[in-house]
């Protein structure tokens, strides 16, 4: 009995645990595709949003937005400002009688004949005149103690709007000395109301006023309890003013987008009109939100955006999913996109392994007997399967980004009616790029494929190996991934010829650069060198990228395997770029060797024997 209960449970056991291989392969495989689809959808998104700029970039000219000009910039109804980064200089106390007035108020000490002086200038023409006649009116009559005749100055003064007296417009000027006099007699009612009222008409904007103005205001209005200023809106001011400084220094591109977060909350502009005069156009957090929320929606999607620095610009607070960069999309920002329901799809996977489950459960019972020989080639069958999974998955998810691309952009010049000559040589320029980049990885392909099957044609002949990776580095420098850093070409003089095939010793250097970008911060500078030791050429590449475990730099260089760290990072690849280049270094006779530190980057050297004949 005990021999058939072992025959029974060791194919049992067995089976067991190929099930729980059966299903981690079945979950790894699930992740795979939700991921792919997840980066498609994305890029999509990216798309349309960038779509949806440049509409409004194109309405710029003709729409609502802020015009610069040497005197500041100029407001619109759809975006007034709080403050003005300059104000002319206004001498309003220059007008006859002026002196008389002033020289009773401040020299004589005689607050009758001040008054009478300047209630006699409260009846000219000039609004500017009138406007400092009854400052300086509303000033003596409080220190005559006359309350209610400063409070009808102060009434008359708020008539005459925005201008300018004392450097402010009289109608914040009249409205803000009310509510000192208020405060002072003690009338808290009174000023909770004339303070709620002053608040409301300081925040509407538009006023010609500087910032230490409004900010000694908004300190004031504070102290009062009465409502300040929505952040938006003094995000968005500080936004104009910071970037109308940047275009008077000469700093600011004819035109441009730019996150700007040098105020309480990241602001987005976008301006087009050249250095004489640009129209700008400002965006804040929630404005963005509601303009992309729409069509992250369609696609069941959460979207946020952030600059480099992880300022959140817009979107929700957190996203757990694929993130872009602006090398990658174009856009200002770096956009981070998930699923809304993410628990959805983990449901339908696991009725899917539940049904896998009980299909188990009834092979136990049925295949016991033969639970040796079908583990055995039951474990062939899912390495080869996990293989070919991870291969046909990698290299799908591979070429369907740049084939995605093209199809919008191709939808985009053959049916959106693109009218722009610049536009439409900015979308050819994007197509040529993502047909070079799927030629490339073809190639790569069917290279490796021919060196595996012993079918490549090698033509060795003396080559110069520092001007191979000298040509090869300025190929790559004109790469979308390489445009934002520096990379660096250290060739030592009076180096040997090589032999070697030109073509296939530059794809291997043109992988390790882009392994090399890929696995690196965008502004992170590379090196590539060439250099002599003993009777071979080193040929290497370098970066301060993520580095490589210990453990799994020995197995890198196989074909299909990739660190666990690029994977879990979302870092797209096929498995066989290492690959490739250790069968290229070997048909050299040479060899590819790593030295890498976790967190501080790597470096990979191709050894090429000299040419001494």
């Amino acid at each position: 009995m005990w021999l058939l209960a072992v025959a029974t449970l060791i194919p049992i056991a067995l089976l067991s645990w190929l099930g729980v291989r059966i299903l981690r392969q079945d979950r790894d495989v699930e992740r795979q595709r939700q991921r792919a689809a997840l980066d498609l959808t994305s890029r999509r998104l990216a798309l349309d949003i960038e779509r949806q700029l440049q509409d409004r970039e194109d309405g710029l000219a003709r729409g609502d937005a802020i015009v610069f000009t040497a005197e500041g910039p100029i407001p619109s109804p759809a975006f007034p400002l709080l403050y003005q980064p300059v104000l002319p200089d206004v001498d309003d106390m220059s007008a006859p009688g002026f002196a008389e007035a002033r020289a009773a108020e401040f020299q004589h000490r005689d607050l009758a004949t001040a008054a009478e002086a300047y209630r006699s200038l409260t009846g000219s023409l000039q609004p500017s005149v009138r406007a400092a006649a009854l400052v300086g009116l509303a000033a003596v009559l409080r220190q005559r103690g006359d309350v209610t005749g400063a409070l009808r100055a102060y009434d008359d003064l708020e008539i005459l709007g925005a201008t300018v007296v004392a450097g402010q417009p009289s109608a914040l000027v009249a409205r803000y000395a009310r509510c000192r006099i208020l405060e002072k007699a003690g009338e808290s009612a009174g000023l909770r109301t004339e303070a709620a009222e002053f608040s409301r008409v300081l925040n509407a904007g538009g006023w010609r006023l500087d910032q230490p103005t409004f900010e000694n205001y908004q300190a004031e209005l504070e102290r009062w309890g009465a409502p300040l200023a929505a952040p938006a809106f003094v995000a968005r001011t500080a936004a104009a003013v910071h970037l109308w400084a940047s275009w008077r220094a000469g700093t600011m591109p004819a035109t441009g987008r730019r996150v700007l977060t040098d105020s309480i909350q990241p602001v987005l502009a976008m301006w087009t009109g050249g250095p004489d005069r640009p129209t700008v156009w400002l965006a804040t957090s929630r404005e963005l939100t509601e303009a992309f929320a729409p069509l992250a929606a369609a696609q069941s999607m959460r979207i946020a955006g952030h600059d480099g620095d992880g300022h959140q610009l817009f979107g929700d607070a957190v996203v757990a999913g694929v993130s872009l960069m602006p090398s990658e999309t174009r856009l200002p920002f770096v956009l981070s996109v998930a699923p809304i329901d993410a628990t959805a799809q983990e449901a339908q996977g696991g009725i899917r392994r539940t049904g896998l489950v009980s299909g188990l459960a009834v092979a136990f019972l049925l295949m016991m007997a033969a639970a040796y020989g079908l583990y055995r080639a039951t474990t062939w069958e899912l390495a080869l399967a996990r293989q070919q999974t991870d291969f046909v998955s990698a290299v799908s998810h591979e070429f369907r980004t740049p084939l995605t691309s093209m199809r919008h952009l191709t939808d985009l010049l053959a049916t959106r009616g693109v009218q722009s000559e610049e536009r439409r040589a900015h979308y050819f320029n994007l197509l040529a790029h993502e047909t070079e980049r799927l030629h490339r990885l073809v190639e790569t392909l069917l290279s490796f494929g021919r060196i595996e099957a012993g079918a490549y044609a090698w033509r060795l002949e003396p080559v110069d190996a520092g001007a191979l990776l000298r040509q090869t580095v300025e190929e790559f420098r004109v790469e979308p991934i390489a445009k934002t850093r520096q990379i660096a070409c250290d060739v030592e003089p009076g180096l040997p010829a090589i032999l070697a095939d030109a073509d296939a010793l530059s794809r291997a250097l043109w992988n390790l650069l882009e392994n090399a970008a890929k696995y690196s911060a965008p502004d992170a500078p590379i090196g590539a060198f060439a250099r002599r030791s003993g009777s071979a050429v080193h040929l290497g590449v370098g970066d301060r990228g993520i580095g490589i475990q210990p453990a799994e730099q020995a197995g890198i260089f196989q074909k299909f395997v990739r660190g666990a760290d690029a994977t879990t990072s979302g870092i797209r690849g096929v498995g066989i770029g290492l690959a490739l280049v250790k069968r290229i270094a070997e048909a050299h006779g040479g060899s590819v060797c790593v030295d890498s530190e976790p967190g501080r980057g790597s470096t990979f050297t191709l050894v090429i024997p000299c040419n001494e004949s």
